[in-house]
């Protein structure tokens, strides 16, 4: 009987039916909660207000607000978060923003201090949405013309390999979200519709437990030295690679040294 159950397990396993939890999830259920802790959520809660987006907003002659894609996986921050989260720093959230269309929400701010975590493309949307997508190749293509070999030059592409790809954390080979469509996800979605105010206060602590509320500096990525992301092994050309690394942006914010003090955006070109 034991060896028929062992075979059954294994059978599972390579089926794909039974599956280790991704490493957020097995973080948040191994949390201690701090009262610290609680009480912000509390008072997060308290104080919350539900933010209604306004569709069709147009500001003549040129603002206009193009209409927020919807993909077709959704990380499960989503089902609390808007599409665009930052919104508290007014100096630098349209840049966080800008990022979320190609970094997961827990690259910046899933960074446990005991695994050892690598990144890689995953598709959000189309018919590999879930799926780990290859970068895309920085080769150089030769072309052979009877005695002359000439090298074409590559067209300009984005660094994304397809549309909807998101630099995500795997850990074991795993990507270490969870999708809303996720068991676990779809749970906690109704725990929280049925729980009183202090239940979502506890709830909330749990879920945001294993994460960083402020994500990395700005250099920890734009950087030659010791980076979070190998963008070369992401697909990133030598001209995208360099672009990155001294990025304009980047020298810019670094000026500010006090969170009151002001800059003038033409200084962000000296």
């Amino acid at each position: 009987m034991n060896s028929y159950y062992s075979l059954l397990f294994l059978l599972l396993l390579a089926t794909g039916t039974v599956s280790a939890k991704p490493l957020y999830q097995q973080q948040l259920e191994a949390a201690t909660i701090s009262e610290k802790t609680l009480q912000k959520a509390r008072k997060q809660i308290k104080e919350h207000k539900e933010i209604k987006l306004q569709d069709k907003i147009a500001v003549a002659p040129f603002h206009k607000r193009a209409e927020q894609e919807t993909m077709a996986r959704q990380a499960m921050c989503m089902s609390c978060h808007l599409a665009l989260p930052h919104r508290k720093n007014e100096r630098s959230r349209s840049f966080m923003n800008m990022h979320s269309r190609y970094i997961a929400c827990e690259t910046c701010h899933l960074r446990p201090k005991k695994s050892q975590l690598d990144y890689r493309w995953l598709a959000y949307d189309g018919p590999e949405a879930g799926k780990i997508v290859a970068p895309r190749s920085t080769s150089t293509v030769k072309q052979t013309d009877k005695k002359d070999t000439r090298k074409i030059k590559q067209k300009k592409s984005p660094l994304a390999p397809i549309v909807g790809a998101r630099i995500a954390p795997f850990l074991n080979d795993e990507a270490v979200l969870l999708f809303k469509d996720s068991d676990f996800a779809q749970q906690t979605a109704r725990d929280w519709k049925e729980a009183n105010t202090e239940q979502r206060a506890r709830l909330k602590a749990r879920l945001h437990s294993p994460l960083e509320e402020k994500g990395p500096a700005c250099k920890a990525c734009h950087s030659k030295e010791q980076p979070i992301l190998d963008l070369k092994a992401l697909g990133a050309t030598a001209k995208q690679l360099n672009a990155m690394q001294r990025n304009t942006v980047v020298r810019f914010f670094e000026r500010y040294k006090k969170d009151d003090e002001r800059i003038r955006i033409g200084n962000i070109l000296k």
